[in-house]
């Protein structure tokens, strides 16, 4: 079957989410005499160090990406999506989005269902929360089992149970108890700070930018990392990109946000990706790299829902997923994703496929195995077809290599990408993230507001 056959899928919902008031008149009236609250990040039950700023949920949603969600959930949807991973529109969606806050800071707001609620941002005003209902997260512990589903409920999938060691599962045990619920909307419009700045693709722009390129069918890389060979190569394979269907070209999308301590930093990330194209390792007119905030939940076959929704919204046609998506440690089962892409996990609400339930998602999951290096072809082999011994590339043995100061062969990494990690890491003082990083990231975010 060629491209030409593949139709541009439908925004996941029927149509794209958009909540944004770009007229600052407009938008003054809006939040005029209404109570206001200083957005403040969740942090660890334990350490205090931020793991989450839910304004890149709020960011997410106005713009899209995570269509047809539009705000913080209800209690009740909040239930079907644990229990089934459906909205209550009955459409599938894998993780509970809340606005959480402590019950002191709800005891001084004294709003009520029904009330407008002004979100500042740093001090200014930033976006407006419509409070539904209000609802109490009685145990973060369950909550956070729940989310990400146990040994016991989850056998298919699930190989050990979730603990603090596990980031996603932190986010949701470190969670406030109080949650307003109910329709964000942006209204103070934020610029991206440089290096992000440039790669903000937002689903209806990108979408215009695949029309621009001539793009029919685009292929979603999902990234935290920055680029080594195998990645390149899983992504010129999966999407066939010489001249041959059935992709015109790879989407890069990173997920911007906090991070586990040793990921690279978001700004290494998206300049290390960028750099494969522009140094023609895949030709620019056929890849280029954008971000979505989001602090990622590493929830492998749950996670990999959420991407392929993601992209889905920003109008690709496939998605690739390989062993481990988007996964730490070892809670999950290395093939947890390409089971739930080949045929479903029943305990998580899906008897077949996302592609083939009703209200499920119709971009194409491309199922990867993974390439290594073979010292008898001498080149990068895809595990299916090469017989040979092949060396695997370690994510850690080059981060070891990186942390001595040790330039990785240009085998494993191209040049251009070390620079750029060179580059960043004498900016920062250090490669990869660590607390300071995190605590510096909340402290200056992405973005930046003017007065409104």
């Amino acid at each position: 079957m060629t491209s030409l056959l593949i139709e541009r899928p439908l925004p996941h919902g029927g149509r794209l989410v958009e909540r944004v008031v770009r007229d600052k008149e407009v938008a003054k009236k809006m939040i005029k005499g209404c109570p206001t609250y200083d957005i403040k990040p969740t942090l660890h039950f334990e350490t205090g160090v931020p793991v989450r700023n839910v304004y890149r949920e709020i960011m997410s949603i106005c713009y899209g990406f995570f269509s047809p969600v539009e705000g913080s959930m209800t209690q009740a949807e909040v239930e079907r999506v644990l229990k089934e991973r459906r909205l209550l529109n009955d459409w599938i969606f894998p993780f509970p989005l809340v606005f959480d806050i402590s019950k002191e800071d709800y005891k001084k707001l004294g709003v009520t269902k029904g009330d407008r609620l002004v979100l500042n941002l740093k001090g200014k005003p930033f976006a407006i929360l419509d409070i539904e209902e209000i609802w109490e997260i009685d145990d973060p512990e369950r909550f956070a089992h729940r989310v990400f589903g146990t040994p016991e409920d989850n056998p298919e999938v699930v190989r050990q149970r979730f603990d603090k060691k596990h980031p996603g599962w932190v986010i949701y045990r470190s969670l406030q108890p109080i949650v307003l619920a109910g329709k964000y909307t942006i209204i103070n419009e934020p610029k991206f700070r440089p290096p992000f700045d440039r790669f903000w693709y937002p689903p209806r722009k990108c979408r215009e930018k695949f029309d621009e390129l001539g793009w029919r069918t685009a292929i979603a890389h999902q990234t935290r990392n920055v680029p080594h060979v195998g990645h390149e190569f899983l992504m010129k394979n999966a999407a066939y990109t010489g001249d041959i269907e059935p992709c015109h070209g790879i989407l890069v999308n990173a997920i911007i946000g906090v991070k586990r301590r040793g990921d690279y930093p978001d700004e290494t990330i998206v300049e290390a990706q960028e750099a494969v194209s522009t140094a023609g390792y895949i030709k620019p007119e056929r890849r280029f790299v954008s971000i979505c905030l989001w602090d990622m939940r590493y929830g492998n076959p749950l996670e990999s829902l959420l991407h392929a929704i993601i992209r889905q919204n920003m109008g690709c046609t496939h998605h690739m997923f390989g062993r481990d998506h988007a996964a730490v440690g070892e809670y999950y089962d290395m093939w947890a994703t390409q089971i739930l892409w080949t045929k479903g996990i029943p305990s998580f609400g899906f008897d077949k496929s996302p592609i083939d339930i009703p209200y499920g998602v119709q971009i194409r999951p491309q199922n990867m195995r993974e390439f290594a290096y073979c010292p008898v072809c001498k080149e990068m082999a895809y595990s299916e077809n090469c017989g040979h011994k092949r060396e695997g590339i370690s994510g850690s043995l080059l981060r070891g290599m990186i942390a001595e100061g040790v330039q990785p062969p240009s085998v494993i990494m191209r040049p251009e990408v070390y620079k750029v990690v060179v580059k960043w890491w004498k900016h920062f003082g250090y490669p990869f993230c660590n607390e300071k990083y995190v605590r510096d990231k909340e402290r200056d975010l992405e973005v930046e507001l003017e007065d409104l």
